[in-house]
């Protein structure tokens, strides 16, 4: 009873996981791509600039353009970085109220594999929230 229980959670997790990883592999080739692309297209904005100013304002104006996005960027992680985070401990015991009373409404399982579901969900939705770092008041 509860190895088929462990044995759906498994097969959901290795599900998860497959799909991040294959959906982290993609972006990291868009990202490869992305950037070659930039490349290129910054070869050829140092070529029309060269042309017609010489290939010393070029590559300066080149670097000082890519100067640029870097703080912008930079400028953007420190403002994402420092906005507070939403409270997400409600969201998670809701979402997990659904399956814990299917598990309890269930009369073939029985009340006890409700309530170790329930432990277990409980369990889950601590553990993700440990690893997340759910105390904001330590950052």
């Amino acid at each position: 009873m509860l190895g088929g229980l462990a044995a759906l959670v498994a097969s959901e997790i290795r599900g998860i996981l497959r799909r991040n990883l294959t959906v982290l592999v993609l972006c990291l080739v868009a990202g490869l791509l992305a950037a070659a692309a930039i490349g290129y297209a910054l070869n050829a904005l140092h070529t029309i600039l060269a042309l017609h100013y010489g290939a010393v304002i070029a590559s300066l104006s080149i670097a000082g353009g890519l100067l640029l996005a870097s703080l912008l960027a930079l400028g953007i992680a420190l403002y994402v970085k420092n906005r507070p985070r939403p409270d997400r401990s409600l969201a998670a015991a809701v979402a997990a109220a659904p399956v814990a009373a299917s598990l309890v409404g269930n009369r073939k399982i029985g009340w006890r594999a409700g309530l170790v579901g329930g432990v277990v969900l409980l369990g889950l939705i601590l553990g993700r929230q440990f690893a997340q770092g759910g105390d904001d008041a330590e950052n």
